[in-house]
């Protein structure tokens, strides 16, 4: 993982921002796909693991529905 950040774009006459390169927008968007899919991947394994304690500590010592 790179520690270069990205630097800020100058404003421009009209006072917007001026748009980055394609080069300079690929750079910057390599890294943050990495950071969505490690905390999607972290909230699904909390929810399983939520899911399964409930099943194997409630459902399963209740027994069958009789």
């Amino acid at each position: 993982m790179s520690t270069d950040r990205p630097t800020p774009t100058l404003p421009s006459d009209n006072g917007a921002p001026e748009q980055p390169g394609a080069e300079e927008l690929e750079r910057v968007l390599k890294t943050v796909p990495s950071g969505a899919f490690a905390l999607a991947g972290t909230t699904v394994g909390l929810l399983v693991m939520a899911y399964l304690a409930l099943y194997f500590l409630v459902f399963i010592p209740r027994g069958p529905i009789e």
